[in-house]
């Protein structure tokens, strides 16, 4: 939920900020630029604490890895990471 407030507000802030763009006249690719960058800022300085939420909802749903491992897979990995220490307690 928090990845969807935060998209809104930023892309409300960046249509506010295009639109008085436009509306002063200011040329298509000024606003662009202008409504972008303000919109970057704006969600930077004034919506950190939604912006740090939004981004450890998604590295919750992107980073979790809930398949089941194969014996075989597991055995692979425990003899890698037990060569692994042996590697750094050598050192």
């Amino acid at each position: 939920m928090a990845v969807l407030k935060y998209t809104l507000l930023r892309l409300a802030t960046f249509f506010i900020i295009f639109g008085a763009c436009l509306l002063l006249e200011v040329g298509m690719v000024f606003a662009l630029v202008a409504g972008l960058v303000g919109a970057w800022a704006v969600a930077y300085l004034f919506f950190n604490r939604l912006r740090l939420e939004a981004g450890a909802q998604v590295a919750r749903k992107v980073g979790s890895d809930t398949r089941r491992r194969s014996r075989s897979e597991q055995s692979d990995n425990d003899a890698e990471d037990a060569l692994a220490e042996d590697y750094h307690e050598d050192r």
